[in-house]
């Protein structure tokens, strides 16, 4: 076998000894002399595999005494944890996920994905908190979770799980959505897009192209982010303090929505959300006999499929999901090498996407 091979082979199997608790603390690895022997390599490959268990945080070399497991090795499990509630209902998060999967599998580790599979999201918030103690009782490394939303409370659920982690010592990273802990400190690292500066992008487009009534619609009991996107709009066009400009209503709703677009003063420009809401809209404003963007200039976030597939095309927010990720897990790892490192907040930059629904 060639000595690369070797090296991988010693590698993995020294990193699945530490994680698996064969050399607790004290116990000493198996000396370099040691690995020459029973591998049959030469000492610089066995040199290298012990190397690079010291550039992953999981050994250390006490001079004179040997190579011992780190107190991060020694809490590790080999698996992290993903708790993603919005998987089953948005394109983004499947993204997300194999991207996740990705990095962990080429570290090595199992990235368990917590079901989640509820059709509402007050019972998926009791599921994510299932998944959480599920967690806890398998000591994972660490954990990478999508905060809860569209509920009465979400930020006191995602509290709780917080809570539950932080007592067992296991890191989480936050991902998409933060939450707001108002005059508290941050106590955790957070991997999204800058959605105050996607909602500003919207807002200077639409007044570049004209619009002089533009409205952002928002589903009730919405997302930290989706308030984000409503105050980057908002600054944007200088309607901050505006009452009218904010529409909390389902984007079918022909109750609510078709009084506002039947005025004589009604929006010529809608900034959505998320691109499904705007697709929802779409065919709402055809019932209503309103066309885009000839009536109403259309806009969304995310740069989903639908975003393609409704006529007109969807200008949107495009969300880096692979990036967004990456950086996660980089994050989490970071955090379950060094846990007093202090919190983070990565915004990624999103691009804005101009199509046929604003022109």
């Amino acid at each position: 076998m060639k000595e690369t091979s070797k090296y991988r082979q010693i590698f993995e199997e020294l990193r699945k000894g530490v994680r698996d608790g064969l050399y607790p603390s004290g116990v000493p690895l198996p000396s370099e002399e040691a690995l020459v022997r029973k591998y049959k390599v030469s000492r610089i490959t066995a040199v290298r595999a012990m190397d690079e268990l010291v550039k992953c945080g999981l050994v250390y070399r006490k001079r004179g005494a040997g190579t011992f497991a780190t107190k991060t090795a020694q809490r590790e499990s080999g698996r992290l944890g993903l708790i993603m509630p919005s998987l089953a209902v948005g394109e983004v998060f499947p993204v997300m996920c194999q991207a996740l999967m990705r990095c962990a599998q080429k570290d090595g580790y199992s990235l368990v994905l917590g079901d989640i599979s509820a059709s509402t999201p007050s019972k998926r918030a009791i599921e994510a908190g299932k998944v959480a103690r599920s967690f806890v009782k398998q000591r994972v490394a660490g954990v990478v979770l999508q905060p809860l939303a569209f509920l009465r409370a979400p930020e006191r659920v995602t509290r709780e799980i917080l809570t539950l982690f932080d007592n067992a010592e296991i890191p989480v990273v936050l991902i998409d959505r933060n939450i707001s802990l108002g005059q508290d400190p941050v106590l955790h690292d957070f991997v999204g897009i800058d959605n105050f500066s996607a909602g500003r992008a919207l807002g200077e487009h639409m007044m570049k192209q004209g619009a002089k009534r533009v409205r952002f619609l928002m589903r009730p009991n919405c997302a930290t982010v989706i308030r984000d996107r409503l105050e980057g709009a908002a600054s944007a066009l200088g309607l901050g303090g505006d009452k009218d400009f904010k529409i909390v209503a389902e984007p079918d709703d022909l109750v609510a929505l078709g009084p506002i677009f039947r005025k004589r003063t009604r929006p010529d420009a809608i900034i959505c959300e998320s691109d499904y809401v705007a697709a929802v809209l779409r065919n709402t404003l055809d019932k209503l006999g309103l066309s885009v963007p000839k009536d109403v200039r259309l806009a969304g976030f995310d740069d989903i499929r639908c975003a393609v597939t409704t006529f007109p095309q969807l200008t949107t927010i495009h969300q880096p999901c692979e990036d967004i990720a990456l950086v996660a897990y980089r994050a989490l790892r970071e955090r379950i090498l060094n846990p007093s490192l202090p919190p983070r907040q990565i915004l990624l930059p999103a691009p804005l996407v101009v199509r046929e629904s604003t022109n």
